[in-house]
This record gives structure tokens, sequence and C-alpha cells, in this order.
């Protein structure tokens, strides 16, 4: 987790854009029911981008057209697309529509669960390891900051889910957090970032905010913010993912 100053800091530096966001999830909840046609074509919108955004950003090079074709009408891509990139971007999809369903049913962020939302990402990619914890040493080139030694994946996973259950910050900075946290302790071989990029949605949907978009167009901004909130300055990171929540509320609120 963030250091109490860094999480002080960010909180006043982003207190006008909470504030913002909050008004906003506000007048999203108590104004006039939508019809429901445009809330499923919207939230229909929102998955297919989220898919798209979060699997490109890994480097799959589904184009968002060729993504939407193959969720909705099952068409693969032309050319030379890889196997994987189709299953990486199918499973996603699913996996968000099963968090969407936990939910509607009242389901909390748990470690259990996100585990078995990892199986889904990484369905016939790595059926081995996918839903356990990793037990080597990994290393991610370039990183400022390596993961986690995996005896403490454990600790260290449970203390994150403690802390979202615990702590009174606003919504937005918790899924914020969470996701930056997931992310450094790196549990799974593979998969994490898109599985942080889930269980940030899971925390946001869970406090009343739409599904949220890290498009593909701001995956250097991304990574650059991760890697600067590594080396200690970590308002970038928080600043980029209140721009994406407050993309998804406005388009909800422009109907």
């Amino acid at each position: 987790m963030l250091a109490p100053m860094e999480r002080t800091q960010i909180q006043q530096r982003l207190q006008p854009t909470l504030e913002r966001l909050t008004q906003k999830a506000e007048r999203l909840r108590k104004g006039q029911p939508l019809p429901e046609a445009f809330l499923q074509s919207l939230n229909h919108k929102l998955l297919i981008e989220l898919t798209h955004g979060s699997t490109a950003i890994e480097g799959n090079t589904l184009t968002l057209r060729e993504t939407q074709l193959l969720i909705d009408e099952g068409i693969t891509p032309q050319g030379a697309k890889h196997l994987r990139e189709i299953h990486e971007t199918l499973n996603h999809h699913r996996a968000v529509v099963r968090l969407q369903e936990w939910v509607t049913a009242g389901k909390t962020c748990n470690v259990q669960d996100v585990c078995l939302l990892h199986r889904v990402v990484l369905q016939s990619i790595d059926d081995e390891r996918s839903g356990t914890f990793r037990t080597e040493r990994v290393l991610v080139t370039g990183a400022p900051q390596q993961p986690i030694r995996p005896e403490r994946i454990a600790e260290e996973m449970s203390a994150l889910f403690d802390w979202i259950k615990s702590t009174e910050l606003h919504p937005v900075l918790i899924a914020s957090e969470a996701h930056y946290k997931f992310v450094k302790i790196h549990p799974f071989y593979d998969g994490n970032g898109r599985t942080a990029r889930l269980l940030m949605n899971w925390s946001l949907l869970s406090n009343g905010y739409p599904l949220t978009v890290i498009p593909a167009e701001a995956r250097a901004r991304y990574i650059t913010s991760i890697d600067d909130a590594d080396r200690g300055h970590p308002l970038e990171f928080f600043q980029l993912l209140c721009e994406c929540v407050e993309s998804s509320l406005d388009q909800y609120l422009a109907s």
C-alpha cells in the first residue's frame, strides 16, 4: 500500500476531482431511471471497450472493431492473429460478465473469487497455473520495482483485501490503490494486469460507479504512471484513473 503521507498528498491534490466524481455518481444514482435499452447498450459498449483496452495494454493486437465482432458475432479476425489473442479477448469478456453478476448478487471483493476470475482470464492459455499463486520469483524487465517474493504473496493478498474492506477512503482512491498494490504483489505468473483492472472495476461497481475503461490509447501513459508510482510519484497514476472513471460517468449522464 502507499505510505500514509503519499496517500494524504494524493487525496489533497485530487480533492476537487474526487468531489466532482462524487457529485456525478450521486446525480446518476438519483436521476430519472434511464431506458433499459439504453442502459444495456451503453453497458455493452463499455464492456467491449474495457476488454479491448485491457488486453491491448498487455500487447494484444486486435482492434476495437475486431474485438466487437469476435465477442458479438463470433467472427475471428482476418490475418495472422494468434489463437492466444482470441482466447485473451473472449476470456476477458467472460470475466467481466461474471464480475457484473457477482456485483449484482452483492458479492464483495475477496481473494478466492479473484483467483476464480484469474482462472477465467487464462482459460485455454495456462490452465495449469491459472488461479493459483506463483511459487517462484519473477522479474519485470525495466520496472523500477520488482514483484515481491512468492513466500509473501498470501500474506500480502490477505492484507490487501482486509484493507479494501476496512478503509474509509474515497471509492475511486480505494479502487485505484487496490489496482496498484495488486500489480506490485504480482501474485500470478501471467495475467496480473488484466486481473488488477478487473479488481479495480469490482471495487468501483460495488460502490455505485460504472464500468471504467483504461483505453488502449492511454497505454503508454498508464505504464509510465505505474513506473512513476514505483519511483515515489504516484499522483499521475491516480489522476489517470480518475479521468477514466469520469469518462464513464459522463457517458451515462449525457443521456
